[in-house]
C-alpha cells in the first residue's frame, strides 16, 4: 500500500499553486478576481491587493484599499467596516505561505523518513486550511455585501473565480492534514525504515 505522504505532497502543491494565483489577482493580474463590477465606464475585477479597470489602470498595490469603481454613482462601496476588512485579504498569502512550509517538511519527511517532520507537515497544513477558512468567510462577508449593493442600484456584478481557488486551497489543506497524519502515526510511520522492515518480514525462511 502506497505511503498516504504522497498525496499529501500533492495536495500541499497544489494549495500553493491555488493561493499564488490567488494573491496575484488584481491589481498584477485582472484575470483572477474576487468580484467583478460591469458599467459602461468599464469593468472593474477586485484582487487581493487592489483592483483593476479591464483594459485600463490598476490602482497601486497596497495592504487594505479604497473599495471603489468607476459608474457605481452614488454606492457607498467604501463602507468603513467594508474597507478595513480589505485588511484581512492578506491572509490569503499568509495561507500560501503556510501551505509551502507544510510542502517544505513534507518533502524533508519524506526524504529523511522522519516522523517528526511529516507531523510538523500536518501542522502546517492545519494551520493553512484554518487561515484560508476564516479569510475565505471574510471575502463572502465583503464581496456580497458589494454585490447585493450594487444589484439594488441595478448595477451588474458577479463573484469572481479567486473565491473558488480559495475553496480549493483549503479543501486541499484540510485534506493533506489528515493525509500527513496518517504518514506520521499510521502503519507507514518510519517512512523507508518501515519499507526495509516489511521487506525483511516477507522474506522466505530459510
Amino acid at each position: 500500500m502506497p505511503n498516504p505522504i504522497g498525496p499529501a505532497l500533492f495536495l500541499s502543491f497544489a494549495a500553493v499553486v491555488l493561493f499564488v494565483f490567488v494573491s496575484v489577482s488584481p491589481p498584477v493580474w485582472d484575470k483572477i478576481s474576487f468580484l467583478n463590477i460591469y458599467t459602461p465606464e468599464g469593468d472593474t475585477a477586485f484582487g487581493v491587493f487592489g483592483a483593476c479597470i479591464k483594459g485600463g489602470v490598476c490602482s497601486r498595490r497596497s495592504v487594505g484599499y479604497t473599495l471603489a469603481a468607476p459608474g457605481t454613482g452614488n454606492v457607498n462601496l467604501n463602507q468603513t467596516v467594508l474597507h478595513k476588512l480589505t485588511y484581512t485579504l492578506i491572509l490569503h498569502p499568509i495561507a500560501g505561505a503556510l501551505a509551502l512550509l507544510a510542502l517544505l517538511f513534507g518533502f524533508l519527511g519524506l526524504a529523511l523518513a522522519s516522523r517528526i517532520l511529516t507531523i510538523l507537515m500536518s501542522v502546517f497544513a492545519f494551520l493553512g486550511a484554518i487561515v484560508g477558512l476564516v479569510v475565505f468567510v471574510i471575502d463572502m462577508v465583503i464581496w456580497n455585501v458589494l454585490k447585493n449593493r450594487l444589484h439594488d442600484n441595478d448595477i451588474s456584478a458577479s463573484l469572481g473565480n479567486a473565491n473558488w481557488l480559495t475553496v480549493a486551497a483549503v479543501f486541499s489543506l484540510f485534506v493533506a492534514t489528515c493525509t500527513a497524519m496518517l504518514g506520521a502515526f499510521g502503519r507507514f510511520a518510519t517512512g523507508r525504515a518501515a519499507g526495509e522492515k516489511v521487506g525483511c518480514d516477507l522474506e522466505m525462511p530459510r
